[in-house]
């Protein structure tokens, strides 16, 4: 009689800290932007940026989770799954996840319709969404569940992230933060689940190999969406206590008035400091300076490119509205809130 070589599986203790380990090494909490994010050194727009790409994974969660349970066989499995349903979509007469994310990016002074209808996603993130939900829905059921197993490491971020909105990003009212009050106990729940059912259902070694590799999956992705936000808007070295004007990518902010001190009268041009060259990869303009770098999209390299310290807001505005053949009354707005997001980090200056 042949004997068998099948490896035989991981005891449920062993699995789960292969799991937790792969986790605390591989997990976003580490990346760089997330860090700088933590110890308050976001600029506004900067933070805006991660809000409204951070929005369009999170509008993705449930998509996410309907392909699981399409493919899960067991009704006591799609019964424990459900809620993450309406915990995000929301139910009758209690609003979920996604509603308080949209607060949360109108209380930073966000356009919620912008939003929703997606117009400031990064093609990176959008790449990285759409890999996540065809993973769950190609993938075995307890494979996909696998990979939602970073809610192992959210509880703590989560707890983390609240305190540092409170202490650096005062001008964000505490109304705006209660997704990430709610997630707190959520994904505590969410991965006491999740893991019992990764542990009951991948029940060969095989699967459980499976099942890491997912996550390690998961953690990558969620690695990756945070370069696409590093690469287009990159990281201030100033504490963001108050808010400024817009940034690089014209992220939709709510009109507070914001416009460059010398509007009307001074012209402006790239600090003596800043450098405009082409990034070697991707061949994108990009402004490198002391503190960070920005990739410049191409709206962005059309405003900067006319900042030759001969040219006030008004002859950009004008410039560019004869080029685009749109009015200025439309674009002055966007053009203002670029303008101050610039200054703000002193990669512009404005000349007497």
């Amino acid at each position: 009689m042949k004997e068998s070589t099948q490896v035989a599986p991981l005891d449920p203790g062993r699995f789960t800290d292969e799991l937790r380990a792969l986790g605390m090494s591989r997990y976003h909490h580490e990346h760089p932007f997330h860090r700088a994010m933590n110890e308050g050194r976001l600029t506004p727009e900067q933070l805006r940026g991660w809000i409204a790409n951070r929005f369009h994974y999170q509008r993705h969660i449930p998509q996410k989770d309907a392909a699981i349970l399409s493919n899960c066989p067991l009704r006591e499995v799609r019964r424990v799954w459900i809620h993450r349903l309406s915990d995000h979509d929301g139910r009758e007469g209690e609003e979920g996840g996604l509603e308080a994310w949209l607060k949360l990016a109108e209380a930073a002074g966000m356009n919620r319709e912008e939003l929703l209808l997606g117009r400031h996603v990064l093609p990176g993130v959008r790449f990285a969404v759409e890999s996540y939900v065809t993973f769950a829905r190609t993938e075995p059921w307890p494979i996909a569940m696998a990979s939602s197993l970073t809610e192992l490491f959210a509880p703590d971020l989560m707890r983390d992230r609240l305190a540092a909105f409170e202490q650096f990003y005062p001008w964000i009212p505490a109304s705006g933060l209660e997704y990430f009050r709610s997630r707190v106990t959520q994904a505590r729940r969410d991965s006491q689940e999740g893991l019992a059912l990764v542990i009951e259902h991948c029940s060969t070694r095989e699967l459980q190999e499976r099942a890491v590799r997912a996550l390690s999956f998961k953690c990558d992705l969620l690695w990756c969406l945070l370069d696409g936000v590093l690469l287009a808007y990159g990281v201030g070295s100033a504490r963001s206590g108050v808010p400024q004007g817009g940034g690089q990518r014209g992220l939709p902010t709510q009109d507070k008035g914001g416009r460059p001190d010398s509007s009307e009268e001074g012209c402006y041009r790239l600090s003596a400091r800043v450098r405009l060259p082409e990034d070697p990869v991707t061949g994108k303009p990009t402004l490198l300076y002391p503190e960070g770098v920005m990739m410049l999209n191409p709206t962005g390299e059309a405003i900067v490119r006319l900042l030759d310290g001969e040219r006030s807001m008004n002859d950009v505005i004008a410039t560019l509205s004869a080029r685009y053949q749109v009015s200025p009354d439309v674009l002055g707005k966007d053009v203002a809130e670029y303008l101050s997001g610039l200054c703000e980090r002193h990669v512009v200056e404005a000349v007497a």
